[in-house]
């Protein structure tokens, strides 16, 4: 068997112990899971019965509230709060029933049973409580045999309660054992388990891994020492043990080989020095540009002869390729174009030859293209030096026309910012106005405000005379029913009378005095409506002129509005021809510097003619003539013609327009 195999075993055995463990741990999942539900079910069971016990008491306290009730009204939300937890009660016996086991059927049958009996008590009891009177309802609820079935029906209910405790203790008891004999299975199989994978793995790697691996190494040592009659073990072996000690007897055969080709190798490697000594001969005198040392020897070798070969022919093409180099250079330094590198090179040196060749037929197009820019730099010098001069004159002529229309602009400036300052201050006056306008109007609106208050205050003076009619009538009619009282009384109440008609008249003096207050209220009432009305009529007015004020100084904030921007226009359109006429006076005595730098620029043509004519671009032929082309260039429309037209549109004057139009009568050309 196989190493591979061996391990596959070991690891079977430990596959083995966990899918057991993995068995046992299911079981212990399910046997618990099957606790749990017996546990969550008496739980769920306990809770409901508390949960119905308080149902029961939450009854007990809204029936106690329909005996302590007013009236039927009062005890009407406590009747439909017994009606209610009597539908819960209901509700958690449907839910109840499901979960009873066999042996508490005929208990929960009981509680059933009692549930029935004190939902019809207590229906009965709510139903007196909103249908007849509170006292029938504490007749019928608050005695010694409805407090004797309530007793009995929680009594049925603690029972089974009792029961399902008992239950939840006793699962308990069984979920603790059943958990301490499954961990003490598990425990016991993990142990004997790991203790029978880590046996069978002990063997095996002691009696067929480590022996015998230790046994090769060895011979490996005797090997590395040199003793190469040390004989290799376990070389039949059918696993890798085997392949290891085959393995090394094929090192050990190879090793005695390289005893055998050392002694071949020390001979060629003594004629290799001397090829390196001959090569670095060469190559010192190739180093100092002497290319004609060649290697003669013979090694006796055909590898060695031929890598002599090679470094002979390297040193011929350098040197070939060197000389017609060197030719070449010496040509362009005599200023001779026309001459190319000749001859069939390889590799690098075929790039230096193509590199040199490109780099001659390069210089020598660019020769002819400088000599034919010169002369047409002389020709366009000439005509630059016309230009400029003509420019000149331009320039002159339309920095005046520019300082006579800033003197124009100037004065439309200042007219337009005269009508702006008094825009602005009409402006101001007419804020005025308006402000006053608006305190007025708060004014009569306060004045509003304090009648309606006054007003408000009437009725409510109006209101407090009511209440006092109505004392001064229930003291009338108290003092009434006192002197008729009295009068039954005989003699013993004749004083009572005496004081009885004394209030009577008393409360009939104070009526007919409300009644004069009132009537006066009603009167002032009315007149404060009247002086309201005059008021909201005064304050409507002011309304009205406060709108008509607004609406004027809305209309002049317009005009000042459009004034303003009108002058600040014209001011920018002043800056605007003011920079112009700066950047004109600039311009011409740009013109006048170049002028003289085309002057230079002719010279400097000349020049450059001279030093290309020294350089020989086409066996002697004479240059190709420049051809000179003459430019017209159409005339561009003035900036500050078009200025002045939109000033003469904005202002709409005749001055502006006549100074717009005075260029052109003048005959002068743009620029």
């Amino acid at each position: 068997m196989k190493i591979s195999g061996k391990i596959q075993l070991v690891g079977g055995v430990m596959g083995l112990v966990a899918v057991l463990m993995g068995i046992i741990a299911v079981a212990v999942v399910f046997g618990y899971s099957d606790q749990l539900k017996r546990y969550e079910n008496a739980s769920e069971r306990a809770f409901l019965g508390e949960h119905l016990n308080r149902q029961v008491t939450a009854v007990v306290m809204d029936a106690r509230g329909v005996y302590m009730a007013e009236s039927t009204e009062k005890a009407k939300k406590f009747a439909d709060n017994i009606l209610i937890n009597l539908d819960g009660i209901d509700e958690t016996l449907a839910q109840w029933g499901p979960l009873v086991p066999a042996t508490q059927t005929e208990a929960f049958a009981g509680v059933v049973e009692g549930a029935m009996g004190f939902r019809e008590f207590r229906s009965e009891t709510a139903r007196l409580g909103t249908e007849v009177s509170p006292e029938a309802a504490n007749q019928q609820g608050n005695n010694e045999a409805n407090r004797a079935n309530r007793k009995a029906f929680q009594a049925y209910i603690d029972e089974v309660i009792g029961q399902d405790r008992s239950n939840l203790d006793t699962i308990k008891a069984d979920m603790g054992q059943f958990k301490s004999s499954m961990l003490l299975m598990v425990g016991l199989t993990g142990i004997i388990g790991l203790a029978v994978g880590l046996g069978v793995a002990s063997f095996i790697a002691r009696r067929h891994l480590s022996q015998p691996i230790q046994n090769i190494t060895n011979t490996m040592s005797e090997l590395v020492r040199g003793n190469l009659d040390a004989e290799v073990p376990y070389a039949g072996r059918p696993d890798e043990i085997g392949e290891m000690a085959a393995a090394v007897q094929v090192f050990r055969e190879n090793a005695i080989d390289n005893r055998r080709v050392h002694a071949q190798e020390e001979a060629l490697r003594a004629k290799s020095a001397d090829l390196q000594s001959s090569i670095a001969g060469v190559v010192k005198a190739a180093a100092a540009g002497d290319f004609s040392s060649r290697i003669t020897k013979d090694y006796e070798n055909e590898d060695l002869n031929r890598f002599a070969a090679s470094i002979n022919e390297l040193l011929a093409g350098v040197s070939d390729a060197v000389t017609e180099t060197q030719r070449v250079i010496g040509q362009l330094a005599s200023g001779n174009l026309t001459d190319s590198m000749n001859g069939e090179f390889l590799g690098v040196l075929g790039d230096l030859q193509r590199d040199v060749n490109s780099a001659l037929s390069t210089l020598k197009a660019t020769m002819l293209d400088v000599r034919a820019s010169s002369d047409s730099v002389n020709s366009s010098a000439s005509e630059l030096k016309v230009a400029s001069d003509d420019l000149a004159k331009r320039s002159e002529q339309q920095a005046a026309s520019l300082e006579e229309t800033s003197a124009a602009l100037d004065e439309i400036t200042a007219a337009v910012k005269n009508s702006t300052e008094r825009a602005q201050s009409a402006t101001v006056m007419v804020g005025d106005a308006t402000r006053s306008a608006k305190q007025s109007g708060e004014v009569v609106r306060n004045a509003i405000d304090s009648m309606e208050r006054i007003e408000q205050a009437s009725h409510e003076i109006t209101q407090i005379i009511n209440v006092i009619d109505e004392i001064a009538f229930q003291t009338n009619l108290l003092a009434l029913n006192a002197g008729v009282e009295a009068a039954r009384a005989g003699e013993a109440g004749r004083g009572f009378a005496v004081v009885a008609q004394e209030v009577r008249e008393l409360a009939q003096r104070a009526a007919s005095a409300a009644k004069d207050i009132k009537t006066l209220i009603l009167k002032s009432g009315e007149e404060v409506q009247v002086g309201v009305r005059h008021v909201q009529e005064t304050g409507t007015s002011l309304s009205e002129i406060e709108n008509h004020v607004l609406k004027i100084n809305d209309h002049i904030n317009e005009i000042a509005t459009a004034a303003r921007e009108q002058s600040v226009g014209l001011q920018e359109v002043s800056t605007a021809i003011n920079e112009m006429d700066q950047v004109t006076q600039r311009n011409a005595a740009m013109v006048e510097e170049m002028s003289a730098a085309t002057h230079k620029l002719g010279g400097d043509a000349d020049s450059l003619n001279s030093m290309v004519s020294r350089f020989r671009v086409d066996n002697g032929a004479a240059a190709r003539p420049a051809v000179a082309r003459a430019q017209s260039h159409a005339p561009v429309a003035s900036p500050a013609r078009a200025m002045m037209a939109k000033v003469s549109r904005a202002v709409g004057g005749g001055g502006a327009a006549a100074l717009a139009q005075a260029p052109a009568a003048e005959g002068w050309e743009e620029f």
